[in-house]
Parts: structure tokens; C-alpha cells; sequence
């Protein structure tokens, strides 16, 4: 799996993109990864690209996903996930419905940019957030 990633401080966004077969393991190392950098302090919205990204999820898998989510990441914030296909949709279904009752993780799925521009109230166009998306500056 490769992950690409870059911060937007003036925004408080982090754009994640996901690319190839979907590993728990390196996502949990990422997010570990993530979470010491001084600009995640910065962070409230989170936007994750997985419209590249296979996924093939067990019960299991899906609850190692969400103690993840809710055990590590410390601090409120939005996540909306980009999604294209239908068992990546479902999967983030049930993610979403697992943090509906979460104070602190706010997560929500589309399958549009716009959508995403939306529900994270951000002030990129389309245009702009699919160039980024395109051209994220780091890879893990």
C-alpha cells in the first residue's frame, strides 16, 4: 500500500490518498507517524482519498479499524472519506455508524469532491482539491 499525504495548516486539513491493496498494519504506523508531526496539532478536518485503494475487510479487520481510530487519534476532528466503489462505501457505512455516538470523531463518506469540499467546509474548488489530490507532496 502507498499512502501519500500533505498538510494545509492555513485550512486545517490533511489530505490523505491510499493507493493500492489496503493493510492495517501500515495504516495504523501511518497514523502513529502522523500524529508526532508538529502540524497535526493544527489538524481538525481530515480528508481520505480511497477511490485508489482496494480493500478486502474481514468483522475482524473492521473492528482493529475502528479501536484504531477511537484509541489513538487524540483529539476531535472531522474525517470525510472519498469513496468510489460499493464494498469501500459499505465498509465506511459501518465505520460511520460505529462513531455515530463518538464526541470526538466526526466521520462521514461521499463519492464526490465537491461533497468532500462541502462537508468539510473548505475553500478549494473542485478544480483546485483533484490537483491536490493528484500531487500530494509526501509518500509513507
Amino acid at each position: 500500500m502507498i499512502i501519500k499525504y500533505q498538510s494545509f495548516i492555513n485550512s486545517n486539513l490533511l489530505v490523505v490518498r491510499y493507493e493500492g491493496d489496503f493493510c492495517i498494519d501500515i495504516y495504523k504506523e501511518q497514523v502513529l507517524d502522523i500524529l508526532q508531526k508538529p502540524e497535526w496539532k493544527f489538524i481538525d478536518k481530515i480528508l481520505v482519498d480511497l477511490r485508489f485503494c482496494k480493500v478486502e475487510m474481514t468483522i475482524e479487520d473492521l473492528t482493529k479499524l475502528a479501536d484504531i481510530k477511537k484509541n489513538i487519534f487524540n483529539k476531535k476532528h472531522r474525517s470525510v472519506q472519498l469513496v468510489d466503489k460499493p464494498m469501500i462505501t459499505a465498509l465506511m457505512h459501518l465505520l460511520q455508524t460505529e462513531f455515530d455516538e463518538n464526541l470526538t470523531l466526526d466521520v462521514e463518506y461521499c463519492s464526490t469532491v465537491e461533497k468532500a469540499i462541502n462537508l468539510l467546509d473548505i475553500k478549494f474548488n473542485s478544480s483546485k482539491l483533484n490537483n491536490i489530490l493528484n500531487n500530494l507532496e509526501h509518500t509513507f
